[in-house]
């Protein structure tokens, strides 16, 4: 007697056998007839864009609660935001500004051209720090959920830009009070304050593709986000937080100084000097704005190709 081969094996003898796999080209083709698309594959720039744009609000959300939720378990709670970069350049200043005072021909009001450069590099430094974390602190939503990764990195930058708008009110109010300290002279209030707009505005698009790429090393890197915190230490001092670039031209040569000057961190931190002071080492200069609008675009559009890329990778463990 011959069994069948399915009731030897303990199925009845009337289920029906599974199929074989399709080959692989028929399967595609049957794919692309159905409109069928791979699970957690990367979709095409166009249409990756698309559904993200779809998906501002959910951007918003996120950046919203995350900038409420900050620093909530805490007495102070939200004033934390004005408070980090307040007792940040305050200081710096009594270091830099008091301690060893910066080279007249260059600085002319220590006090807020210390409080500007800190504000603006934190603001900076607080968005590229979080997106770092970012892929990880938000694993749960990512694996759980089918959206644009991008989503991620983007509304940490949007968390810390509603937190710098308090912060850059204080910063603008100590900038004009300090004409009534000591030996500095006053900061007039002027239509170039209006540049602080677009200034902002620059440092953010640089912000965001800056974190989109972090985002994705963080991603894959657990251990960067512990190690960028000392080259982003290194960075503040090379972008002239705290001190006129210039007065060490004797010591760096015409080639570094050329670097530290255009390099983008210095360049925003430059360009909101410009906007709100009127130091003679920072000068209302059309070059500048010329190099701040090349440095977001560029790292805007490279930034998020570089993420989208890695599209497929992200959240899986």
């Amino acid at each position: 007697m011959t069994l069948d081969p399915g009731v030897a094996y303990g199925l009845n003898a009337g289920a029906k056998r599974a199929a074989p796999p399709l080959p692989p080209a028929e399967a595609e083709q049957l794919a692309l007839q159905h409109g069928l698309r791979a699970q957690g594959a990367r979709p095409p720039l166009r249409r990756y864009t698309r559904s993200m744009l779809a998906r501002k609000d959910l951007i918003w959300e996120l950046a919203d609660t995350s900038a409420y939720a900050r620093n909530q378990g805490s007495y102070l709670g939200q004033a934390w935001a004005v408070l980090d970069p307040t007792l940040l350049a305050l200081f710096y200043v009594i270091v830099f500004g008091l301690l060893f005072p910066p080279n007249a021909e260059f600085v002319r009001n220590a006090v807020s051209f210390i409080t500007v450069g800190i504000f603006t590099y934190s603001y900076f430094q607080n968005s590229l720090l979080g997106a770092t974390k970012s892929m990880r602190t938000r694993l749960d939503l990512i694996q759980s959920h089918q959206f644009p990764r991008a989503v991620i990195p983007i509304s940490t930058v949007l968390t810390e830009s509603i937190r710098f708008f308090p912060a850059m009110a204080v910063m603008m109010a100590i900038t004009w009070l300090s004409r009534f300290l000591p030996t500095m002279p006053a900061v007039p209030i002027t239509w170039r304050w209006l540049l602080v707009i677009p200034a902002f505005l620059l440092l953010t698009a640089f912000s965001v593709g800056m974190a989109l790429i972090f985002a994705r090393f963080g991603a894959a890197l657990p251990d960067l986000a512990n190690v960028l915190p000392f080259f982003l230490s290194f960075l503040m001092f090379g972008s002239g937080a705290m001190f006129a670039i210039g007065q060490f031209a004797h010591i760096l040569g015409p080639f570094l100084m050329r670097v530290l000057t255009y390099q983008p961190v210095g360049v925003f931190i430059y360009l909101m000097r410009s906007a709100l002071l009127n130091e003679p080492s920072a000068p209302p200069n059309a070059m500048m704005w010329f190099w701040g609008i090349l440095w977001a675009v560029l790292a805007l559009v490279l930034g998020y190709v570089f993420f989208w890329s890695a599209e497929e990778t992200y959240g899986r463990e």
